[in-house]
């Protein structure tokens, strides 16, 4: 299998509802430079909120997709649509805090058929 060279320029998707008073939100636009600047490369990122993600082609075109903390997330659907894109089309993604739960809960769904499976922070009904 043939390696890839790193590309000069990553795209990088943040999904969530940015909010400035979230810690993390404010460090994560400087962790991506200060790794890009270590690794000599350019690292483009947006802020793409959970409610303006209604299909997978909302996500084409990154090299990359971060579901960052701040859960619940407004469209919780929107932060599915993105963690199915990233398993289905072999993307690196990173879930952190509420991005690794409901990373769970699309491979609930979608892997595993648990139609049902829920968040507790939203839904006590499912799984």
């Amino acid at each position: 299998m043939e390696i890839s060279p790193i590309k000069d320029t990553l795209r990088i998707a943040l999904v969530g509802d940015y909010n400035p008073d979230i810690v993390a939100h404010q460090a994560i636009p400087l962790t991506i430079d200060d790794a890009a600047a270590v690794l000599e490369l350019v690292a483009d990122y947006d802020w793409l909120t959970t409610s303006d993600i209604s299909s997978s082609e909302d996500l084409v075109g990154y090299d990359a997709i971060w579901v960052v903390p701040g859960s619940p997330y407004r469209h919780l659907e929107g932060a599915l649509i993105a963690i199915r894109y990233a398993r289905e089309n072999s993307i690196p993604f990173l879930g952190t805090c509420g991005g690794f739960q409901h990373a769970i809960l699309e491979y609930a769904r979608n892997v595993l058929g648990w139609i049902d499976a829920a968040h507790a922070e939203t839904d006590t009904t499912g799984r």
